[in-house]
């Protein structure tokens, strides 16, 4: 309600203030799991205005979208913790979305403004890893990792020739469908380990009671025993004690056939799961940011302290509880951890070759916490009672996250005029990887050129991604060829390619987009 009378205000104020676009796609999705036709229309609506110390700008987004779906597995289990319009979001994710709507108040030399805004991307082409507090929806077939705005108030401004940026953001949720198949993919690997752990101790424990059984099986018959006489001992071992075996030997015999009565293979048959609530507004779940820029050398440099939360939740304690035979029961708490980090982007020109300029961005993380906490009940003979069992429990911390880490890319950029640019970068990381041993590497060349009134756009990447202690490459292709000699009008044809062999591969999800699609965009 709150939403919709600012928007009908701000309309009424700014009625003769209108800009914006339409943009038309049709196109054929080749993907693997699609291979049909689509078609969409989006239409952003822009409003602003400016009245003296006050600014004040509204940015909406309007889809209709045919022919082109997308559905998150997630199972049963995870579905309770995942709003329906995330598990499938049918893109668009709704009717309209509204991008910015917020106001600019001048006092001086510092401009205050609230509500909700696209924050600044860095200097980088692909991604931007010091720009924190936003996410970025990979999944979008009209833009590619286009940054999500926030809800908050930040205040910029100058003091000499030092700039600064304080942000404060309430609100820590954001739906990003594909960054919640990580708490799925850590529950169902840590729920496995536990399974292998346990299974190669208790099989072990009784191969060894087996090899023992054995030896007795030929002590009892090197005594001239019959096999009647000697399934009457091991039906009842304290009997070994009137030809010669000792207490300690006949104790050992009762917890081998007790340990013999357990599984030795374990099975997870149930998992539940619920979440721990962070994503409501408050002081203790906010994030923040602080930002400092300056000139150095050249270089344009800017330096950053962000406390917020990763845009996904993981588990924050695992319950395992194993019966006698084997099967277990598996209750897990997921929540949204938080980090701090430190970050710099910086850009300048090359004082020794002519128009060539670089570029970088990193950012150094820091996880509040870095592991889930595993609680193990399962159940092993009673020494004191060897013919009985007895509920053993133990807790371990399984990590999931690096205790810190480094996210950066590093560019090199030819630029000639308006008509040419051409750029080399290299990353550790992409937007959706964040966890321990599963940060990838890789490059992108990109490319722009301007002839006459066509303008082609290209850029090319290859990933690799450690996969079961192999890294495996993973590729995407975007190139867009547009004309842009008719006042207001752009008509243009896009081609998008990813390809990675491997399932969890951090590329797969853009599979799902593998489109070439004719587009029309004209501005009002």
């Amino acid at each position: 309600m709150k939403k919709s009378i600012i928007i009908i205000m701000l309309l009424i104020f700014s009625i003769f203030a209108i800009a914006g676009d339409i943009n038309y796609i049709y196109g054929y999705n080749f993907s693997n799991d699609a291979s049909t036709t689509f078609s969409g229309l989006k239409t952003n609506i822009t409003i602003e205005n400016e009245l003296d110390t006050l600014y004040y700008k509204l940015s909406i987004d309007f889809f209709k979208i045919d022919g082109f779906d997308y559905e998150i597995d997630l199972g049963d289990t995870y579905k309770s913790l995942i709003p329906s319009y995330i598990i499938k979001p049918s893109l668009p994710w709704a009717l309209y979305i509204l991008n910015e709507g917020y106001a600019d108040v001048y006092l001086n030399d510092t401009t205050i403004r609230f509500g909700r805004f696209i924050q600044d991307n860095g200097s980088a082409t692909l991604y931007s890893p010091s720009v924190l507090l936003n996410a970025h929806n990979g999944i979008n077939i009209f833009e590619d990792l286009k940054p999500l705005p926030v809800d908050g108030i930040t205040i910029n401004g100058y003091i000499n020739d030092y700039g600064y940026e304080l942000t404060f953001t309430p609100k820590v949720y954001d739906d990003i469908p594909q960054f919640i198949l990580y708490p799925k993919t850590i529950n169902e690997n840590i729920i496995a380990e536990n399974e292998a752990t346990l299974t190669y101790i208790f099989k072990a424990k009784h191969e060894e009671v087996e090899s023992a059984t054995e030896e007795l099986m030929k002590t009892l018959l090197s005594k001239g025993l019959t096999q009647d006489q000697i399934n009457q001992f091991l039906a009842n071992p304290s009997t070994l004690k009137t030809i010669g075996f000792t207490d300690e030997q006949i104790n050992e015999i009762y917890l081998g056939q007790t340990l013999l009565s357990l599984s030795d293979a374990y099975k997870v048959n149930t998992i539940t799961a619920n979440s721990t609530s962070t994503d409501e507004l408050s002081i203790y779940n906010s994030n923040f940011e602080s930002k400092i820029s300056m000139n150095i050398m050249d270089y344009d440099i800017k330096l950053g302290f962000v406390h917020d939360h990763y845009h996904f939740m993981v588990p924050e304690k695992i319950d395992i509880s194993y019966s006698g035979d084997g099967t277990g029961i598996s209750k897990t708490v997921f929540y949204r951890p938080k980090r701090n980090s430190i970050t710099i982007d910086l850009q300048g020109v090359s004082n020794f070759f002519d128009s060539i300029s670089y570029h970088g961005e990193a950012a150094f993380i820091m996880p509040e916490r870095n592991y889930v906490i595993v609680n193990t009940s399962y159940y092993v003979p009673d020494t004191s009672k060897p013919t009985e069992t007895v509920l053993t429990t133990s807790s371990t911390n399984v990590e999931i996250f690096e205790k810190y880490y480094v996210k950066g890319v590093f560019g090199i950029e030819y630029t000639s005029g308006e008509e040419f640019t051409f750029g080399i970068e290299g990353f550790n990381g992409l937007p959706n990887e964040e966890l321990k041993d599963h940060i990838s590497f890789g490059g992108d060349t990109y490319i722009k050129m301007k002839i006459n009134n066509f303008n082609l756009e290209g850029l090319g990447l290859i990933d690799f991604a450690k996969i079961n202690d192999a890294y495996l490459p993973g590729y995407m292709a975007n190139v867009k060829i547009y004309y842009s000699g008719i006042d207001n009008f752009e008509p243009g044809i896009s081609f998008k390619y990813a390809y990675a062999e491997n399932e969890n591969h951090p590329m797969k999800s853009l599979e799902t987009t593998n489109s070439i699609s004719l587009n029309i965009k004209a501005y009002f």
